[in-house]
């Protein structure tokens, strides 16, 4: 019996190290990429790009933060940029590899959709 708990612990506890790595590409005519980089339930990266083929001073990195989470959605605001912003995921994807969903994107005066995927990965 003590084996099968540790073994629950053990197993509980690497699925808790897991990050989530979710790339998106908007949902226009544009080549614009996003990547959320999720390093635990609560915080994380988004990369913004108009194309990896467009100059480097039209990318951004900053932190993201959660804010709020409800039964549908997981809000995360975006920290360190020169304008507010957040992401929305939908909340049944958190933790999990997912092959198609959408995020919603936030920042300054402007809102996007990106239509993403998501993989889990264990970095240790």
């Amino acid at each position: 019996m003590k084996s099968i708990v540790f073994a629950a612990l053990f197993l509980a506890s690497q699925a808790a190290l897991a990050r989530q790595y979710i790339q998106c590409s908007i949902l226009s005519d544009t080549s614009d990429v996003a990547v959320v980089n999720l390093t635990s339930s609560t915080k994380g990266t988004l990369f913004l790009s108009s194309g990896m083929e467009n100059p480097e001073d039209e990318r951004i990195l900053v932190n993201l933060e959660l804010d709020k989470k409800s039964e549908n959605k997981h809000i995360f605001k975006i920290i360190n940029a020169g304008a507010e912003g957040f992401i929305a995921l939908p909340s049944n994807v958190m933790g999990k590899s997912s092959e198609s969903f959408v995020l919603e994107l936030a920042y300054g005066q402007y809102n996007f959709d990106y239509a993403c995927f998501s993989r889990l990965y264990n970095d240790e």
